[in-house]
């Protein structure tokens, strides 16, 4: 790696560090040692429904979309099955390019999935804010991720519900966008996803909704995390993640997702 191509790359990895990247990956692990016997389910679940959708697909590239800490993805099987797998997200942790060593036709791919949105949020913040805040969200649409070629199989890892929740909150920090405007980036990320994904060669696993509990496990509250409507695809499943049991999410309550799986 020349000087150039060194200083990008640091001063790529400061912004996701002053953006909280890092921090949140790191939280996930912790939080699955945690809640390990509440969290199995869940992974299994994901697992399952990959390999499901995977029997239909051509076994050439498989591309992976926030692969993270691989926990919910069958990487031996995929590995067997495809000629190449490509893992795909903004942060690799090093346990996991540590991992995939062994695998001969595995790779890690580290990319912005929303195409360019945080880097362009990010720098936003050195120029005009009131001309950028303008434009933040009519700019919004026009970031997408591109596959890389010849991409048999796209799994879209638990990712989607995930993709704005950091750009959001760094928003709310800097800028003064009123609740209608962050619903309309919301929904404009998501929909820039779901394009992406190629019919009869996906599939996606994503929360839809945060449920709030009490320590009885009485329900409280609900709210809604996915903001378009998804297609029924040619099959789907739906189940109930246990995401935070030990309420050190959110004091004094308990925190599940209500997920689903569509292969379409």
């Amino acid at each position: 790696m020349n000087f150039k191509s060194f200083r990008k790359n640091l001063i790529y990895t400061q912004m996701l560090h002053k953006m909280q990247y890092f921090s949140d990956q790191e939280g996930i692990m912790r939080r699955y040692i945690q809640e390990k016997n509440n969290w199995d389910l869940h992974l299994k679940k994901s697992k399952d429904f990959i390999l499901k959708s995977a029997e239909t697909k051509k076994k050439g590239k498989v591309v992976i979309l926030g692969s993270g800490w691989l926990l919910d993805l069958p990487i031996d099987e995929l590995s067997n099955q495809f000629e190449e797998v490509i893992l795909v997200d903004i942060i690799h942790p090093k346990q996991v390019l540590h991992k995939i060593k062994k695998y001969k036709n595995v790779t890690a791919l580290k990319a912005d999935i929303t195409g360019g949105l945080i880097d362009f949020i990010y720098h936003s913040l050195k120029t005009d804010k009131r001309k950028k805040q303008k434009t933040l969200i009519s700019a919004a649409n026009s970031f997408s991720f591109s596959l890389p070629k010849n991409t048999d199989f796209v799994i879209s890892l638990n990712i989607m519900c995930q993709l704005h929740i950091i750009l959001i909150d760094y928003i709310k920090k800097h800028y003064n966008l009123t609740d209608s405007e962050l619903h309309n980036l919301i929904l404009q990320i998501q929909q820039s996803h779901i394009r992406m994904l190629p019919d009869e060669k996906s599939c996606i696993i994503t929360d839809m909704e945060e449920e709030i509990l009490t320590e009885t496990d009485q329900t409280i509250g609900i709210k809604p995390l996915v903001q378009i409507k998804l297609s029924k695809g040619n099959f789907s499943s739906s189940w109930q993640w246990k995401f935070d049991s030990l309420m050190t999410y959110k004091d004094d309550v308990k925190t599940f997702f209500n997920t689903t799986a569509i292969d379409f």
